[in-house]
């Protein structure tokens, strides 16, 4: 957009003023909420960058107002680079200015002053307008010729003139040196000052204080006010305490010591008196309007501070609140990543140990069934044996050496308690366990060199139990057949010595 006032092209920034416009229209502000919530951090960050952030433009409303001016500014700064945020604020400007989108539809040539007059008079007259309501919907007629193809601005306008050059002076105000300020007056007028703030200072009833207005002694009993002893000027200026008491605030207690400065004073002074001379200044005129000018700006400099109080703290640690709970949010999201892919490999080991438990039963199992031939083969010796037992022939021991078989520990189990009698009396380093002791010491199979089992008299029970304890200690088993204690002797011999 561009002024042509004195044929000067410059380039108009609509930005700060489409961010008023938004701040201005509480029809907007949960569709501003619901775009802002989507990603808190990227449009404060940048609406922060902005210098518009912590402009004056930004700062002149209410604190509703400035907290939406805030989120907006962040918003249309996004949207120059997302296309989706700017469709989403195409779709705000269409529901918070729905008869401007209307007007823009039925129109390609979008006359302002046309437009302005159908607005006012769909609103039944200018006294049902506001000026943000006005000032918005011009803006937004402007601003949506930019947007739409088809659709021009008629810039020969009046109003659009007039606007477009408002817009510009608003931009100049918002620098200091446009505004106005008592550094650059002549001196008649800081005379003119100097007077009255001396006057003021020597005013018994008024001071610079907040509700300084004050009753003589005559006047009151306690905090009662005797209205038959007030003047003309006393009934005057206390009716502005009253106003504080309608609102249940105390000026003297929001404002504490913070008192005007006498430059502060001097300003309100020179507001009054720019439009006076020396001669033509009426102090009792002049005292009706320094005194609720005082406390006006008062309340300015409270409802500033106030304003500065609530974004310094609130909205800053909401800003910090938001970045310490995304920081929170990514590492969560980080961290479920890792999780998720360890419980991946956990599945996949899950699946393999699966495997391989399959794999054991199936071995468990054909072990059992390796464990009961071995069992039906051992007892199929086991009762042959027991049949061979006719078929033995006496052995001579003479040749065995006793003292060697000694020299060994060993354990025979089963025979007939008439050898093991004998035997003992021999092996006297061996233990020999009779078929009914099925309850003996299994350390004694533990620490033999040698088991011999004689089947010739043994139990099943017994015969199961020591095999079951030989498999568990990985021990061999030797195998005797005789009641003879020569053969036996000789068989020992031959297992131990002939055999290794």
């Amino acid at each position: 957009m561009n002024n042509n006032t004195n044929n000067n092209r410059t380039h108009l920034d609509l930005l700060p003023f489409m961010a008023e416009a938004f701040s201005v229209n509480p029809r907007i502000y949960k569709l501003i909420d619901k775009i802002y919530n989507t990603d808190k951090i990227r449009f404060i960050a940048k609406a922060k960058e902005n210098k518009w952030y912590n402009s004056s433009i930004s700062q002149e409303g209410s604190i509703e107002q400035e907290y939406y001016f805030k989120k907006s500014l962040g918003i249309l700064l996004v949207a120059r680079e997302d296309r989706y945020i700017t469709d989403e604020v195409l779709k705000i400007i269409t529901k918070g200015w729905r008869y401007t989108y209307t007007y823009v539809n039925q129109h390609n040539t979008l006359s302002l002053t046309h437009f302005i007059g159908s607005y006012i008079k769909k609103k039944h007259g200018i006294d049902n307008v506001t000026d943000d309501e006005l000032n918005s919907n011009g803006l937004m007629l402007i601003f949506m010729s930019t947007i739409y193809e088809g659709k021009a601005l008629d810039e020969d306008d009046d109003m659009c003139k007039c606007i477009i050059s408002t817009y510009f002076q608003r931009l100049m105000h918002l620098d200091d040196s446009y505004r106005i300020n008592i550094n650059n007056i002549s001196k008649e007028q800081k005379k003119i000052i100097r007077d009255l703030e001396l006057k003021l200072k020597n005013n018994k009833k008024i001071k610079v204080m907040p509700s300084s207005y004050r009753f003589s002694d005559e006047q009151q009993q306690g905090m009662r006010i005797m209205p038959e002893k007030l003047s003309k000027d006393d009934k005057f200026f206390s009716s502005f305490e009253y106003i504080f008491d309608f609102e249940k605030i105390s000026l003297i207690s929001i404002v504490g010591a913070d008192y005007l400065s006498s430059k502060e004073l001097q300003e309100l002074i020179f507001a009054y008196s720019q439009f006076q001379d020396s001669e033509n200044i009426n102090y009792d005129e002049f005292l009706k309007y320094i005194y609720p000018a005082i406390q006006i700006r008062y309340l300015c400099k409270e409802y500033k501070k106030a304003k500065k109080y609530f974004f310094e703290n609130f909205d800053e640690q909401l800003y910090d609140e938001i970045s310490k709970v995304e920081n929170e949010n990514r590492e969560l999201k980080k961290s479920n990543l890792i999780l998720q892919d360890e419980n991946e490999k956990l599945k996949q080991e899950i699946e393999l140990l699966k495997s391989k438990n399959r794999k054991l039963q199936d071995e468990n199992t054909k072990l059992n069934t390796s464990k009961s031939e071995l069992f039906a083969l051992r007892n199929f010796v086991f009762e042959q044996s027991v049949q061979d037992n006719k078929n033995t022939t006496e052995s001579n021991i003479n040749n065995i050496d006793i003292s060697k078989l000694n020299e060994v520990k060993g354990v025979i189990i089963g025979g007939r308690n008439t050898l093991q009698q004998k035997l003992k009396n021999i092996l006297t380093n061996w233990d020999l366990i009779s078929v009914d002791t099925l309850n003996f010491n299994v350390d004694i199979l533990k620490n033999a060199d040698y088991i011999f089992l004689n089947v010739n008299v043994l139990s099943h029970a017994m015969y199961y139990k020591v095999t079951e304890i030989t498999n568990k200690i990985n021990k061999d088993i030797y195998f005797l057949n005789n009641d003879n204690m020569d053969i036996c002797l000789n068989e020992i011999y031959n297992k131990i010595y002939t055999t290794n």
